[in-house]
């Protein structure tokens, strides 16, 4: 009943700021949606919620809150405004999770999403549980459509900042790497947002930490561990994936591949160790466990030229990742949008195992020039002329790889798009073989 007859503006008509609607509406809120891209507001069709066609410090004033969806930046005017006149600003993952009563978080850098889909995976074996946040189902759908279930959230940096009352059951942090610093500024902003993921943990609540990382939390819910090479609550010997005393998994029963799959399985494992989800039904989680799509995704093999899509991969750790986890000689496709990402780093960590760099979009002047001639590299206008250039020099046994550690939105409209559209390139390349 708090919300009742609340005036809220929902800014930003993205998947959430549409599915949050709904929501207040249900709650019986005076719902009011406005969108920077007014076609794209006229384009809904959400019944009973008013239309805003522009936005002043008057109108501001008149919200009882605001709910933001994540596009949404923290020096955006009509925020500064709302903040200024003490007007509660909600991200929609924030307001939503006021909702839940089952709900486990996971941030990171990297891996999120494979381990939210893990985490998932590993729970429904014995609640039923729903995958959902920064996956393309936002938390407000789930409170709406699976109210009774555990949500498994993947949780961003951008929804982290409006967390004042965000209050998982358990939450981890993966790991912390340089992204997003067009937008957070800084290392220490976007540390501090990711950590807000704990902020408010209780003593009843839980912790999941990776040793091999620095990442330390010193609240008072309860920790439980994993590592690679430390005593941990879940842990790797012999090649084998144990919890406790107990093996779960060998690697190589895994259908992901690389380290990092390995901590995002033993991170997976923590969760189901809270929730007392039996080793036998772990194990038949992993076993049948597949990868996402366009991450390290093997897509064909042409004329004996391996092709892998890993159009997910938008930062710097997350290529390094890939390139490690495949044997043999690559011509690695990078290239997208700025992100503000120092790729000396990138070039330093590489694999001498990359023969050719393909740089392609509107940071490929900047790969060329953080190279410092460290490898081979071209510059290419778009996507489509490197994969030309790359077939054109590929020999016999490379792996040409889509791996572009940087964002999309230069060319394409999402990482899946682009994904597709490589996809699509390596199905037109096999055809054109197929008719010499």
């Amino acid at each position: 009943m708090k919300f009742k007859h609340k005036n809220v503006l929902v800014y930003g008509m993205s998947v959430s700021g549409e599915s949050v609607s709904k929501l207040l509406k249900k709650l019986r809120a005076n719902v009011y949606l406005y969108d920077d891209d007014q076609e794209r507001l006229r384009a809904k069709n959400i019944k009973g919620c008013y239309f805003v066609n522009g936005l002043n410090e008057n109108l501001i004033s008149q919200f009882d809150f605001i709910v933001v969806s994540p596009s949404i930046e923290l020096d955006n005017p009509f925020i500064k405004m709302a903040i200024e006149k003490n007007i509660k600003i909600y991200s929609e993952l924030e307001f939503s999770s006021l909702f839940c009563k089952k709900l486990v978080a996971v941030t990171g850098t990297n891996g999120k999403t494979t381990t939210v889909q893990l985490i998932n995976a590993i729970l429904s074996k014995k609640y039923h549980s729903i995958a959902c946040g920064n996956i393309g189902y936002p938390l407000s759908k789930a409170v709406l459509e699976h109210k009774k279930a555990i949500k498994v959230a993947e949780v961003s940096s951008f929804m982290l900042e409006h967390a004042e009352t965000f209050s998982p059951h358990v939450a981890t942090i993966l790991n912390i790497e340089p992204d997003h610093l067009i937008r957070h500024k800084s290392m220490s902003e976007y540390t501090r947002l990711k950590f807000n993921i704990f902020k408010n943990l209780t003593k009843k609540d839980f912790a999941v930490v990776n040793l091999d990382n620095d990442i330390h939390t010193t609240l008072d819910a309860l920790i439980i561990t994993y590592s690679y090479s430390h005593i941990a609550d879940v842990y790797v010997k012999n090649g084998c994936i144990y919890l406790h005393n107990d093996k779960v998994i060998a690697i190589n029963e895994l259908k992901i591949k690389g380290k990092h799959n390995v901590y995002n399985v033993m991170c997976a494992i923590c969760f189901a160790y809270i929730y007392k989800v039996p080793v036998r039904a772990i194990k038949e989680a992993l076993i049948n466990f597949q990868s996402e799509k366009y991450r390290i995704d093997f897509v064909a093999s042409v004329n004996e030229i391996n092709f892998y899509n890993d159009s997910k991969s938008t930062n710097i750790s997350s290529t390094i990742a890939c390139v490690d986890s495949i044997k043999g000689a690559i011509i690695l496709l990078l290239g997208g949008s700025d992100k503000g990402l120092d790729y000396c780093k990138l070039f330093s960590r590489l694999s001498k195992r990359v023969v050719q760099i393909v740089a392609f979009g509107e940071i490929a002047d900047r790969l060329v020039e953080d190279n410092a001639s460290k490898f081979a590299i071209k510059k290419c206008t778009d996507m489509k002329e490197a994969f030309s250039y790359a077939t054109a020099n590929a020999k016999k046994n490379d792996n040409i790889v889509l791996s572009p550690a940087s964002a999309s939105y230069d060319q394409y409209t999402s990482y899946i798009e682009r994904g597709k559209a490589f996809d699509e390139m390596v199905r037109e390349y096999e055809n054109s073989c197929k008719k010499k």
